[in-house]
């Protein structure tokens, strides 16, 4: 008599380097050689690109979280919103550093130039929801908009102070070119601006993603197409790359939704690899002080650039289609970092068993294999 037993391989990790090419380790090392499609990809995408959620975002920060989001306590959405419209700054901002550009950088990195001419309302609308303290401390030649009134001698009045600075001075008439440095000044410098939506700052979601200052494109990537989607499958463990941090290449056991995938570069050990779906599983994320939030947990995915993680989400069977999304978290370092689970995402694009669509990209392609092996008794 022979018995079939399921013996769990440990993982194999696929690195994929150098400029122009992917360096594979399986058992032995394999090389394809290809250009790099990344940076062409992310200059395609844009905040505004970001399509509006599915669903209704309603998210509590913890107070141990909440000073890295200059205060944030919550996050609101209502399903359809767009993430330029609702996503606070500060997150975008952990993600991709959002708040390092300036007015002037943020233009030209759309093509455009600030001449001096315009408003401020026009320029810098978001300097409408700053407090004037706040905004005098990022840049104090903007004590030069403020009237007379707004002073008891040199010092700023206490009941100004904490007022918002588009209450005091009016912003479609004040010109940019009567405080210069305003154009030059980051918008990281300006206390609050985590609370900001990225709608409010000019140019900035217009801004591809591979010019943000946080974002590093990787020399390569595991680079992937989507090629059969599974629904409400059991016991799926086999050629598994999603999870998380903590959870690498974490198993599905009911009620899975998932994709397969194949290579677009080569990497011929990822073919077939599967991403079970953020709806269908959630899994353990997070690290230090903030592992807690969202109750530890984070829906399984893939990483892909900086902070932020692609889930695949709506897996349809009958339509051969599933939504892509970007989740995000934040992290600040104290004698360690410290981060809250990918716990809040946007859906990004389609993806489609039957027409072209944008790849996926992960540079921690992590597999795990099921081996059925034949024992005699």
């Amino acid at each position: 008599m022979n018995h079939r037993t399921e013996v769990l391989i440990s993982k194999f990790t696929f690195y994929a380097i150098a400029a122009f090419g992917a360096v594979m380790f399986f058992a032995s090392k394999s090389v394809a050689q290809t250009a790099n499609p990344l940076p062409s990809i992310l200059s395609r995408l844009t905040v505004n690109s970001m399509a509006g959620s599915n669903e209704a975002i309603n998210t509590r920060i913890p107070a141990q979280a909440q000073s890295m989001f200059g205060g944030l306590s919550q996050v609101n959405c209502a399903k359809g919103r767009a993430p330029a419209s609702c996503l606070p700054v500060g997150f975008l901002d952990q993600a991709f550093g959002i708040g390092q550009f300036t007015p002037a950088s943020a233009a030209a990195a759309v093509g455009k130039s600030l001449t001096g001419r315009e408003t401020l309302a026009q320029a810098t609308p978001w300097l409408g929801q700053i407090k004037v303290s706040d905004a005098l401390a990022a840049n104090p030649q903007l004590r030069n908009l403020l009237p007379a009134s707004a002073f008891g001698g040199s010092q700023l009045k206490s009941s100004v102070a904490n007022l918002q600075f588009g209450s005091i001075v009016d912003l479609t008439t004040a010109k940019l070119n009567r405080v210069p440095s305003l154009a030059n000044t980051a918008i990281n410098k300006f206390q609050g601006y985590q609370k900001l939506m990225t709608d409010t700052i000019p140019n900035v979601g217009n801004i591809a993603l591979s010019k943000m200052p946080k974002v590093n494109v990787p020399a390569g990537m595991a680079i992937l197409k989507m090629d059969a989607v599974r629904t409400k499958e059991r016991n799926v463990r086999h050629m598994v790359m999603s999870g998380s941090d903590l959870e690498t290449s974490k198993e599905c056991l009911t009620n899975c939704d998932y994709i397969e995938t194949m290579p677009i570069v080569g990497l011929p050990y990822l073919r077939g690899a599967r991403i079970i779906s953020g709806d269908s599983l959630q899994v353990r994320g997070g690290h230090g002080l903030l592992a807690w939030v969202n109750g530890g947990k984070e829906p399984t995915g893939i990483h892909f650039i900086g902070d932020t993680k692609l889930v695949i989400r709506n897996v349809n069977a009958k339509s051969g289609r599933a939504t892509v999304n970007l989740n995000f978290r934040g992290c600040y370092y104290f004698f360690g970092q410290h981060c809250t689970p990918y716990f809040v995402g946007f859906p990004l694009w389609q993806l489609s068993e039957k027409y072209p669509t944008l790849p996926l990209f992960t540079d921690d392609a992590n597999v795990s294999r099921v081996i059925r092996l034949t024992r005699p008794n």
